[in-house]
């Protein structure tokens, strides 16, 4: 018997690959921030930029949740062809994404003074603000665009996405350069032109997306039909993508403000070990968000499996999909751990021995818990495809919250391990939420095959 599917895997990569493409687009956006900004202007620099985002991706991810509840309406949708259905996840997620932006918008501008009371070295803390009140700015359009994207998605069509992505991901390197430097008449911004470079490729991303989608046969009808009007709404509706994208919202929370409270928990030892822990989670980040392809593509997949009710073949597209996850991630950890000490010079000077170090060890780390990351975001998203998440959102607050943050700051700050404690306990909380999220999918695939078996017991054809 062969350890992969043929058919599945090919189905699965065939959605994942422009996912991942994608997703490297979005990510190098941070990526290349962090390699420009240390670079050019150095690990007091990087430690602002990395404290900014810690903040603006707490709060991001809860906007991102609420809209990863269109991707499994419309593809179980899409399966009936039903495409009423689908204008109507798309017109209320499009309402709901803005609303909650704009809302997340509002709480990080009102809320940036506190930074000044966050027990983080005064020095950054200046840099930090200009970054976050632009990136904050940046959620309102990045909402427009997530919107699209999952309906795409959700219809199987994902290079439009990857287009828009990489392109503007370019854009976003130039002006990232330009602005931090100071060149072509505009006066050198230091950290605020890394912010207002990622907001301007924001802008651009939904506006492209958007005649992308109007010109591709697959989604044009979506794009034609889609309304505001007050009468097409639906109570009903509303509290559906509620009740899934909420939970998912809180799941993406409770694990990114692990990794912000991680950043904070490490500032508290000195701006070295924050610098070190932003070049890791920065390369660890990278191959996590090329494992979303894997994610997306179970969501879809199984999405469809649902529609069909055809749940023998619902748990092999999982299990499946989970075994490729573990494979790709067993390949970056090795990749990892033989670059451990030539990726970290990437992102800062090279007289920033103590940075560069310590960077190095916590990539052998890192190393070890892509596996465990790879498979627990892909069990999210074949969970997702089946539509359940408050019990998924309850694993990840355990795993994250009641384990490692604490052990994290017992490791880190009271035993005086420093960012090389914080990452042990990420690791442990990491492994724990795949652990319970991989048996929730298959006790929960086992009992739809054993009610379905049922049903066609007392209704034989």
């Amino acid at each position: 018997m062969n350890f992969l599917h043929k058919n599945y895997t090919k189905e699965c990569l065939t959605l994942a690959l422009p996912v991942m493409l994608t997703q490297v687009g979005q990510v190098s956006v941070n990526l290349f921030d962090n390699i420009i900004v240390g670079k050019l202007l150095g690990a007091d620099a990087l430690a602002s930029v990395s404290l900014g985002n810690a903040v603006f991706f707490s709060m991001f991810v809860l906007a991102l949740g609420f809209s990863f509840a269109i991707p499994p309406l419309v593809s179980e949708a899409h399966s009936k062809h039903d495409h009423s259905t689908i204008n109507s996840v798309f017109s209320h997620g499009f309402v709901i994404n803005m609303t909650v932006g704009i809302l997340l918008m509002t709480v990080l501008l009102l809320g940036m003074p506190l930074l000044y009371h966050s027990g983080q070295p005064d020095k950054i803390i200046p840099d930090t603000v200009d970054f976050l009140t632009i990136m904050a700015i940046s959620i309102v359009p990045f909402m427009a665009f997530q919107t699209l994207r999952e309906v795409s998605e959700g219809l199987s069509y994902t290079i439009g996405v990857t287009k828009a992505t990489i392109i503007a991901n370019v854009i976003n390197i130039v002006l990232n350069y330009v602005f931090i430097k100071g060149l072509f008449g505009f006066p050198p911004m230091g950290v605020k032109g890394s912010a207002l470079a990622g907001l301007i490729a924001r802008i651009f991303m939904v506006v492209f997306l958007y005649f992308v989608l109007l010109k591709q046969t697959k989604t044009r009808r979506y794009i034609k039909d889609f309304s505001l009007k007050i009468e097409t709404f639906s109570k009903k509706m509303f509290e559906k993508m509620i009740r899934l994208g909420l939970p998912t919202a809180l799941q993406m929370f409770f694990e990114v403000t692990a990794f912000a409270g991680a950043a904070f928990i490490c500032g508290l030892i000195s701006a070295h070990d924050i610098a070190s822990h932003q070049i890791a989670l920065s390369m660890a980040s990278f191959t996590f968000n090329l494992c979303i392809g894997f994610s997306v593509a179970s969501t879809v997949m199984i999405g469809r499996k649902l529609g069909e009710q055809n749940f023998i073949e619902l748990r092999k597209v999982g299990i499946n999909n989970v075994k490729i996850a573990f494979i790709f991630m067993a390949i970056c950890g090795v990749v990892f751990i033989l670059g451990r000490n030539i990726l970290p010079t990437f992102f800062t000077k090279k007289e920033e021995t103590e940075v560069i170090a310590l960077a190095a060890k916590l990539m052998i780390i890192a190393a070890l818990f892509q596996l465990s990351d790879g498979i627990q975001v892909t069990a999210l998203g074949t969970l997702r495809g089946m539509q359940d998440v408050k019990i998924p959102s309850i694993y990840t607050f355990i795993a994250y919250w009641i384990i490692t943050i604490p052990l994290g700051y017992f490791l880190c700050v009271t035993l005086n391990m420093g960012a090389f404690g914080m990452w042990i306990a990420l690791g442990l909380g990491l492994t724990i939420s795949a652990l319970f999220l991989v048996k929730r999918f298959l006790n929960l695939s086992a009992k739809r095959i054993g009610k379905s078996m049922e049903a066609d017991l007392k209704n034989p054809i």
